[in-house]
């Protein structure tokens, strides 16, 4: 089975990795660190994964449904949906934390808050924790802090930062440096599949996780 992954929460990549007996593997990732133009960006990076992956097109798409900026976000859910009716093949959304989660969660660390930068010197932070070999559990839903705000809270509950840079906001201290590589997208959405499937109450939906409004609606 392959997979397509799309995910404009703060750059814009898209990627293509192949399941099959229960193993993940990646076959193609297509990036940009651009914060602009998602929308017209990401469409010849998906044509690109694609090619170099040697298919047409995928059996399902996983998309990242956030939190991030309000256009970035949106162009990458609008592009999968799109996507998805276009090829007739299922659509799957998970929260961009709790793959930062997973991924940090591959190199060993058991309680994880990962972070993304929110602007406005601000991070989305979320705590999560390994549950099993392809999924995290929630420990507290995601919102919007300060630096400050999140490194007194880790001075009282410690955990591990995982972020996707080295650089973003360094008073916050060491922090796993992690990508959201395809195949992690693919293993908690193929995970969670099966709970759901299992009849548990799980949701794979793609509604996106703005947690604040839109700069232009402040003020």
């Amino acid at each position: 089975m392959h997979f397509l992954t799309i995910d404009s929460s703060t750059g814009i990549e898209a990627g293509v990795c192949h399941e099959e007996l229960g193993m993940v593997r990646d076959l193609a990732v297509a990036t940009s660190a651009s914060t602009r133009e998602h929308a017209e960006k990401l469409t010849p990076l998906i044509q690109g994964a694609l090619a170099k992956a040697g298919i047409e097109r995928p059996d399902a798409i996983v998309v990242g449904t956030g939190p991030g900026a309000f256009t970035g976000l949106r162009a990458g859910l609008v592009t999968a949906r799109t996507l998805a009716r276009a090829w007739g093949v299922p659509l799957y959304g998970v929260s961009t934390l709790e793959i930062l989660g997973l991924a940090a969660s591959d190199q060993g660390a058991q309680e994880v808050v990962p972070i993304i930068d929110a602007r406005r010197k601000e991070v989305y932070a979320m705590r999560v924790r390994p549950m099993g070999a392809d999924d995290v559990a929630v420990i507290e839903a995601p919102e919007v802090l300060t630096p400050a705000e999140l490194a007194e809270r880790l001075r009282h509950e410690p955990a591990i930062l995982a972020a996707m840079s080295a650089d973003l906001y360094p008073e916050l201290g060491e922090r796993l440096v992690v990508a959201p590589r395809p195949s992690v997208m693919a293993r908690i959405a193929s995970s969670r599949l099966a709970r759901i499937e299992a009849g548990e109450e799980l949701s794979l939906d793609t509604e996106p996780l703005y947690l604040r409004r839109p700069d232009i609606h402040q003020g």
